[in-house]
């Protein structure tokens, strides 16, 4: 894992605002071979790749939340990443089914009678690479099926204590700044999650 200094700002106070039953969704990144996750702060410096990381947080909705991921490229070369997000359930119940859907390209995070919805846009495109993995290896190496290539292990199901991680691929220009949207969506049953996130499509104030 890259050995950086970091520039760290809390997100406590965004996260008390959110409900006690919640996915929590922490971002990071892989470049050339090595990986980064922005524990407990919202922007990190990666010198060595000349690489600034940042989150953006927003609540459109009461059953809506939009993270927004900058990355900013300080280099005189095109910078190739991947974007990474993951999202687990909180409070951890045994309960917990965590699982991706390649046929409408979603992950669904179920417990404690509640769904959640997390979707993702990059320059239009959606998700194409995600993994359901426990939540005691998304920490680890084993979340890769090559760390090199930046290829995530695909498992399409986790039980209990699990989290979701996908992964957008990226270019940014030299001193240039790329942007990944994701959301996560709370309700009862598919159906309500698919018909809020159309719903979120057509808001023209918010922009993916």
């Amino acid at each position: 894992m890259i050995n950086l200094t970091e520039s760290q700002k809390s997100n406590q106070y965004l996260m008390d605002q959110l409900p006690t039953e919640t996915l929590q969704f922490i971002a990071g990144m892989w470049i050339n071979g090595k990986y980064l996750w922005l524990h407990d702060c919202t922007e990190k410096v990666i010198y060595e790749e000349e690489i600034i990381i940042k989150v953006k947080e927003e609540q459109p909705h009461s059953k809506i939340r939009l993270s927004t991921v900058y990355v900013s490229n300080h280099s005189k070369q095109t910078k190739e990443i991947k974007v990474l997000a993951m999202h687990h359930y909180s409070p951890v119940c045994q309960d917990n089914l965590t699982f991706v859907s390649p046929l409408d390209h979603h992950i669904f995070h179920h417990g404690n009678k509640r769904m959640f919805l997390v979707n993702a846009k990059h320059e239009g495109a959606g998700m194409k690479e995600y993994t359901a993995v426990p939540k005691w290896n998304v920490y680890t190496d084993r979340i890769w099926s090559s760390l090199q290539k930046g290829s995530l292990t695909y498992q399409p199901m986790a039980k209990g204590p699990a989290a979701s991680v996908f992964a957008m691929k990226m270019s940014t220009a030299p001193h240039g700044t790329s942007k990944m949207s994701t959301w996560t969506i709370t309700g009862a049953d598919k159906n309500e999650l698919i018909s809020i996130e159309q719903a979120l499509f057509k808001n023209t104030s918010i922009s993916f």
